[in-house]
């Protein structure tokens, strides 16, 4: 028999667990470490992401200012690859510290410019730094950020509002289109929504919801080429206004065709009652002088026709062509002095020259300008449901010192007549850029 039970031999046996335990922790310790290396690195890499998506929006603000230089649309395809390259990478190196704040920045950086230089993207690469990863053989990942700089879209100063008209803008034998500081666009779906012949058309953009039609004249001068197809349809600026009610009563009867041809000047002032014409109603003639004091004056159911009208004054005023058939507003002039008018700065035709409005069935007669001689306004042309064609050298330019813009169902210009339309002096249509993305 033995001296010890076995049950007093075998409970200190049995207790004894600390050498196990030490072999455990032994052997979870790498994976321990391991474990909180790639915590600390995925903190630093999540940090390192977001520095290199702030250094990719800061090279595409940089890089979005070359946009609007309008001489770098002029060099090559590399020389331009080049500018954007390099204001890209300055930028995106400041912003990082000289690459300092992500562990390595890849060089050239990835930058696309559209082809109307509408907007760059820039996209950023960056080897990730690494603190402990890689002594355990865990590679840093690559970071990617992408931005992208967008011109602002430029308000349409010039706008057709036709969603299916062939030729719903159309230039031919040397008349131009200009807008300064806005765009030209036209609504129409059809592939040949803008048409160019032997002119010219020029803004700050040029779009249209169907295509572009250009002839291969060689005296097309279009810009900023290519211009922008298949875009959104652009809304009528002025849709949302009410136009005044048709006055019920005329100052001159209905049936009455009203000519201002005496040689004497001819004074028109609401103030007066001389504001509302019913049938064709004709300004000038005969050498005639005519001002009108500020105001709205309306023509019902006829064509209002300037032949050969010498305005001295037309500040403040509206035209407003209405009824349930709105005649055509009539420019036939040949003097070489130009004519100065104004719109409303308030009221309910606030900044609208002439306001065609739409018949009872949806729509106008045609307007027309024509003989030579050139009127600057300041306010809109507006005709959503006529057309405006300008021929024979006649002239529609924005004045000095306020904007000007035609809104109109199609617009035709041919016969060196021409439109040079502008924005407004303050908040007009820019080309600053954006971040979009």
């Amino acid at each position: 028999m033995s001296a010890f039970p076995p049950r007093l031999v075998a409970r200190p046996l049995h207790r004894d667990r600390r050498g196990s335990i030490a072999v455990l922790v032994a052997l979870l310790l790498p994976a321990m470490i391991a474990t909180a290396a790639l915590i600390l690195d995925g903190g630093l890499w999540m940090i390192e992401r977001a520095r290199l998506q702030i250094a990719a929006d800061a090279a595409a603000n940089g890089a979005g200012y070359l946009l609007a230089v309008a001489s770098l649309r002029q060099q090559t395809a590399t020389q331009q690859q080049a500018a954007f390259q390099a204001v890209a990478w300055s930028e995106a190196e400041g912003a990082t510290d000289g690459g300092k704040l992500i562990g390595t920045l890849a060089s050239p950086i990835g930058v696309t410019v559209a082809a109307d230089f509408s907007q760059v993207t820039v996209t950023l690469t960056a080897t990730a730094g690494s603190v402990l990863a890689r002594a355990f053989g865990v590679a840093p990942p690559t970071l990617t950020a992408t931005a992208t700089e967008a011109l602002k879209p430029a308000a349409a100063c010039v706008l057709a509002l036709n969603p299916s008209e062939d030729e719903a803008i159309a230039v031919d034998n040397m008349g131009s289109v200009r807008a300064s500081g806005c765009g030209i666009f036209a609504n129409s779906s059809s592939s040949e929504a803008i048409s160019l012949d032997s002119g010219t058309i020029s803004g700050t953009s040029v779009g249209t919801v169907g295509g572009i039609d250009l002839s291969n004249s060689g005296s097309n001068v279009f810009s900023p080429a290519p211009g922008t197809t298949g875009a959104a349809p652009v809304a009528d600026p002025y849709g949302a206004m009410t136009p005044p009610a048709a006055p019920t009563s005329c100052d001159f009867p209905p049936g009455t065709s009203f000519t201002a041809w005496k040689a004497t000047p001819y004074s028109f002032d609401p103030a007066s009652g001389t504001n509302v014409f019913c049938g064709n109603t004709t300004i000038g003639g005969n050498g005639s002088t005519d001002t009108f004091a500020p105001g709205i004056y309306y023509v019902v159911n006829g064509n209002l026709t300037f032949n050969n009208a010498a305005i001295t004054a037309a500040s403040g005023v509206s035209f407003v062509l209405t009824g349930t058939s709105p005649g055509g507003f009539l420019w036939t002039n040949y003097s070489t002095t130009p004519t100065q008018m104004s719109a409303p700065t308030s009221g309910p035709t606030a900044g609208i020259l002439v306001w065609q409005t739409c018949g009872s069935g949806g729509d106008a007669a045609d307007n027309s300008m024509a003989g030579g001689s050139t009127l600057v306004a300041s306010g809109a042309f507006y005709a959503p449901c006529g057309s405006l064609d300008m021929s024979n050298n006649a002239q529609l330019v924005a004045a000095a010192a306020g904007g000007m813009s035609v809104v109109a169902n199609t617009i035709e210009v041919s016969g060196s007549a021409g439109i040079a339309a502008a924005a407004a002096a303050a908040g007009g249509g820019g080309t600053r850029p954006r971040l979009t993305q």
